[in-house]
């Protein structure tokens, strides 16, 4: 068994998630750190904050893959008395390489959409949007059948049980019955219309507008919202399939799932 470096385990990582497939514009990739250096442990996560790096530190990670981009918006200057401050100085400190995958992640096979229609053990999976850059298993979304069907209150109550989350929103008629569902983790309201496109009786996604709840209403487009944090379901997505695939090539590397909770909200 060999350790590689990072250069090895990102390249293995492309192999499944390739930057291609990301959305124009979207900041995918390395963005803190080196990739030059030999890697024993990957920590995988959501987000980071500084409380994911010094997860990281406290495990001895010299890797963390992230979903969600850290540095999302060009960085003017780095002042370490403010929390992204900290966040990059801690990586430096550390010599911790910060990596992103984002809509490459949603888009590609296996990836956060697939894990989330697995969850909701939805059968008979196809792309809700494609992409200009994905095949025929790749695109944005997906949409499933469920079986057997629901109502939509029954349906909300089991999303919100298998997805693991304390609440959801719901759109629409309470007693409709639900049996093709659509599926797009994160912010999903620009794709309302390719749910009902799709023929779609509900829309699972996050962060839904107001005004776009109304539009869905209005088209009889049911949608729950289970909030923007179910794309925790890519930590262990993520780290059972490299460990899979650094297996297969034979890359002494473990990754380890962050266990810090980055949902900024409380319910009560």
């Amino acid at each position: 068994m060999k350790q590689p470096n990072g250069h090895e385990i990102i390249q293995l990582f492309e192999s499944w998630s390739p930057k291609k497939l990301a959305m124009e514009g979207d900041p995918v990739g390395l963005h803190i750190g080196q990739l030059n250096r030999q890697v024993g442990k990957v920590l995988v996560t959501l987000d980071v904050n500084e409380a994911v790096v010094e997860e990281a530190v406290r495990a001895g990670a010299g890797l963390i893959i992230a979903h969600h981009p850290p540095l999302f918006r060009p960085v003017k200057h780095i002042w370490t008395d403010t929390p992204q401050g900290r966040m990059i100085g801690l990586c430096l400190k550390h010599d911790i390489s910060v990596y992103a995958a984002h809509t490459n992640l949603d888009i590609a096979a296996g990836g956060v959409n697939d894990l989330l229609a697995g969850k909701l053990g939805l059968a008979d999976l196809r792309i809700l949007e494609k992409t200009a850059s994905g095949t025929e298993e790749e695109g944005l979304g997906r949409v499933g059948t469920l079986e057997p069907a629901m109502t939509l209150e029954e349906f909300a109550l089991y999303v919100k049980e298998h997805l693991g989350v304390p609440m959801v929103r719901m759109v629409g008629n309470s007693s409709r019955k639900i049996r093709k569902v659509g599926v797009l983790g994160g912010d999903g309201n620009k794709y309302i219309h390719a749910a009902k496109r799709a023929g779609a009786d509900v829309l699972v996604t996050g962060d839904l507008y107001y005004h776009v709840a109304q539009d869905a209403e209005a088209i009889d487009l049911c949608v729950v919202d289970p909030g923007h944090n179910v794309e925790k379901v890519m930590i262990a997505g993520v780290a059972e399939k490299m460990t899979s695939l650094c297996r297969d090539a034979k890359y002494d590397v473990e990754f380890l799932q962050s266990e810090i909770r980055t949902e900024p909200f409380t319910f009560i």
